[in-house]
């Protein structure tokens, strides 16, 4: 899947900042040091600022029908009894880009995000009558025992509590019911003999700049969610596919920008205002070697995609 976006000018990094304090996003986290084990208590509020969920709409990269696809053919390989398919519910929803895609396979969709800002954007964003947003925790769904046929997660999973997550998953299944989470993983720019030094560059900014302000969840981004549980034997794991998309420079760093990581670093650098992003993307710049202006600068960036189904036992 290959995107091409167009926006006018530079991203205005000032205005990033500005509307990072504006929605509290410079407090600090808090830390639990309790049995040597830090937690972001703030960790499931990361997307919560309106700008921020504009932003996240805006750069991240949209996933394909594809992957969709797959989990629902995962859904209906067994389970012969089922002539529809009726709800579907897509956890850690964001702004609905997945949810959205659910939409003409089955009767329901229903997105579920514990970030109201989140939830507004996709309900603003909504195309379908069968889709409905809503506010809430994907370890307590508002829904009956046994009447989901489908339970997905895109990018979101990591930020769980896994066992609890598990047990209410199996409660909200039916049998033969399947649970499909899905993320990407580490971005890698293309762009003509300059590919090794962009993507140091932007390596160095992930694991050197912002280190210690991811969650601990991020490790199992950096698995591709191989260690990542799920809750029944009967489970498979994709590694088959990958989202292209093509970014401008500074959209490049307007995606950068929503990385939980980076809103961390906002947080405990108030005095930033920008500064860090302003000068990755010259790095960048500087590295490409080339005259053009940098809303012209084009790069081809790869992201892998790591899909794993897990089915519910039919007894």
């Amino acid at each position: 899947m290959i995107v091409r976006r167009n926006i006018a000018g530079l991203l205005r990094l000032s205005d990033l900042a500005a509307a990072n304090r504006a929605h509290g996003i410079n407090q600090l986290t808090q830390v639990d040091e309790h049995n040597g084990s830090a937690r972001w208590t703030m960790s499931n509020r990361m997307f919560e600022a309106a700008d921020h969920a504009k932003l996240y709409h805006k750069f991240r990269p949209k996933w394909s029908p594809e992957i969709v696809n797959k989990a629902v053919s995962f859904v209906i390989e067994k389970n012969s009894k089922s002539t529809s398919l009726h709800h579907a519910v897509d956890l850690g929803c964001g702004t609905g880009q997945t949810t959205e895609i659910l939409a003409p396979l089955f009767q329901r969709v229903t997105g579920i995000d514990i970030s109201a800002t989140q939830i507004a954007q996709a309900a603003a964003n909504s195309k379908y009558s069968n889709v409905q947003y809503t506010v809430g925790r994907a370890e307590n769904m508002p829904f009956p025992d046994g009447s989901i046929d489908l339970v997905t997660c895109a990018t979101a999973a990591h930020w769980f509590d896994f066992p609890k997550f598990h047990k209410e998953v199996n409660r909200v299944l039916k049998p033969l019911g399947c649970l499909a989470v899905y993320c990407y993983g580490m971005s890698y720019l293309h762009y003509e003999d300059c590919t090794d030094e962009l993507n140091r560059i932007v390596w160095q900014f992930y694991k050197g700049s912002l280190q210690g302000c991811w969650n601990k969840g991020q490790q199992f981004i950096d698995n591709d969610y191989r260690d990542l549980p799920m809750p029944y034997e009967d489970t498979e794991r994709d590694y088959s596919m990958s989202i292209k998309v093509d970014y401008t420079l500074p959209e490049f760093i307007g995606y950068l920008s929503t990385w939980s990581g980076y809103q961390e670093y906002c947080r405990r650098h108030p005095e930033d205002q920008g500064a860090l992003l302003q000068s990755l993307q010259q790095r960048l710049y500087d590295s490409a070697k080339t005259t053009k202006p940098a809303e012209e600068l084009i790069f081809r960036a790869s992201f892998p995609v790591f899909l794993l189904m897990s089915r519910k036992p039919e007894q």
